[in-house]
């Protein structure tokens, strides 16, 4: 483990409590206090400002206690993208041995619009590094035409799945999926990381 994050776990065990049960492959975290927030102070006007390093998320310290090395700094970037909280609640699937050269994957609350999402993200560790992938399922109140234009206006329209189901998507790899459900709009959103 490279020395940098296993300082970072070492103050990362004095800050963050966390619950782990293991029961069969799977590892279910119980979250207490996700608190990453990084902020800087300004001395004065002349001394330029000073951050704190962002802490590593409970849910990377968890991989890497797994043992699932190659993916920790893949891990730790892909739940910060989707909002990791003091609130987020996980569960995650248990590579199988040895740990460092397999799949795994988590499953996650997301608060988004004040509504409750579910993520799931998909590890897959190599001799290269880690690629990822996650699907990203909310079900907001808004039409999808109100959704698209204020979310995802800036997205390209890919084609129309159905009359209900219109796919968009960016330069990224990034897809959007816009599902009519009643008066609401079912938004699935997916990313890969290469």
């Amino acid at each position: 483990m490279p020395h940098a994050l296993r300082q970072q776990e070492t103050v990362l065990r004095a800050r963050t409590a966390a619950c782990r049960l293991a029961v069969g492959r799977f590892a279910f975290v119980a979250v207490v206090g996700f608190g990453t927030v990084a902020h800087a102070q300004e001395v004065d006007a002349i001394a330029p400002a000073t951050t704190v390093a962002p802490v590593v998320n409970i849910l990377t310290q968890t991989a890497v206690k797994l043992g699932a090395l190659t993916c920790a700094a893949r891990v730790q970037q892909v739940t910060t993208r989707l909002g990791v909280t003091a609130q987020t609640r996980a569960s995650l699937r248990r590579p199988s041995n040895p740990p460092d050269t397999n799949s795994f994957s988590i499953a996650m609350t997301v608060p988004v619009d004040g509504v409750l999402g579910l993520a799931v993200a998909d590890f897959y560790p190599s001799s290269q590094a880690c690629k990822a992938d996650y699907a990203l399922t909310v079900n907001l109140p808004d039409r999808c035409a109100t959704v698209r234009a204020n979310g995802f206006a800036g997205l390209r329209s890919e084609n129309a799945l159905d009359e209900t189901i219109t796919a968009l998507s960016d330069q990224t790899n990034m897809r959007v999926f816009l599902v009519s459900s009643g008066a609401g709009c079912t938004v699935i959103k997916t990313e890969t990381f290469d």
